[in-house]
């Protein structure tokens, strides 16, 4: 029975390799331009909240807030995934992209859970807010949220961790919208309890764009297959390459949104066509978007191999 080994890299791996560290640096200056509108309107929102005693704005602020702090592990986890593998990681850091939006959702959920405690207790017992300077406050920061989202949606795309920034930005930009039709109504009919009717929208919008988010970085920490992968149909391509007879051991997953992997089994008997089928394989699998792929050559079918070939 023979078996071998042979491991298959990307057919464009260089050019690969610096798209990547550009992208890196585009998807730093976008959070880092987004953290500092977002960091320093935030206080502008607070400041805002206790002076008009709006609680949409001191929620928003607080959301804000998680923002900053979302933009900051963004930033943090973008200068990780662009550092080099090593011995110990050989996979390098580009993980430290999902584990950062996985906490950034988790952040959401956590700060949900203390605003509506705030909200249930103002409901009860409304507190006049003043709405003339709560309308201009939340207009600006209506402003401020279009500017971070025009900046990150650009490359929320391919990028999970942009995609969990942008997502803090579009919920925070409709708290904002929330919190001027609150100033207007309280504005036309005096009912104070808009305000905190808002909050619980506000509220509703942050658990619900963080759902997602949090159901996507799941998937992927637990070796999920690439969302958009027909596996199925990558077996059929790698079936149809001349001189592989067989296709076992297909497993597909995620690095970190947009750099997925594969490893697979390939069984081709003739030798003399073993070489060109896994040159055929790998660029196969990188149509498929597969940016690191391993496979396996055998000239007989063996079934997990990786155990039975150990046993006497």
């Amino acid at each position: 029975m023979g078996h071998s080994h042979e491991h298959g890299h990307s057919c464009a791996h260089g050019h690969g390799h610096a798209a990547s560290h550009g992208r890196g640096g585009r998807h730093r200056k976008a959070i880092t331009t987004a953290f500092f509108i977002t960091a320093g309107f935030m206080l502008v929102e607070f400041a805002g909240g206790l002076l008009t005693g709006s609680m949409a704005l001191l929620s928003d602020s607080m959301h804000m807030l998680t923002d900053a702090a979302a933009l900051g592990m963004s930033f943090f986890a973008s200068r990780l995934a662009g550092l080099k593998p090593d011995s110990s990681r050989t996979f390098g850091y580009r993980r430290a992209e999902v584990v950062a939006a996985l906490a950034n959702a988790m952040l959401l959920w956590i700060l949900s859970g203390y605003m509506l405690r705030e909200v249930y207790a103002r409901f009860y017992n409304p507190v006049p807010v003043l709405y003339g300077p709560m309308i201009w406050v939340a207009a600006a920061g209506l402003l401020a949220n279009l500017a971070c989202a025009w900046i990150l949606h650009a490359h929320s795309g391919d990028n999970i961790n942009i995609r969990g920034a942008f997502l803090h930005v579009l919920s925070d930009l409709a708290g904002s919208v929330a919190a001027i039709i609150a100033g207007v109504v309280i504005y036309l009919t005096g009912f104070y309890r808009a305000d905190t009717i808002v909050s619980l929208l506000i509220i509703g919008l942050i658990l619900f764009s963080s759902a997602r988010l949090l159901a996507e970085a799941f998937h992927i920490l637990m070796e999920g297959a690439p969302r958009g992968l027909s596996l199925r149909a990558l077996e059929k391509e790698l079936r149809a390459i001349d001189g592989v007879s067989d296709v076992h051991e297909l497993h597909a997953w995620s690095l970190s949104s947009g750099f997925n992997a594969l490893s697979a089994h390939l069984v081709v008997r003739d030798p003399v066509k073993q070489q060109a089928a896994l040159k055929a394989a790998t660029c196969g699998a990188a149509a498929f978007g597969i940016r690191h792929s391993v496979f396996q050559v055998e000239s007989e079918p063996v079934e997990n191999s990786s155990c039975d070939i150990c046993i006497p």
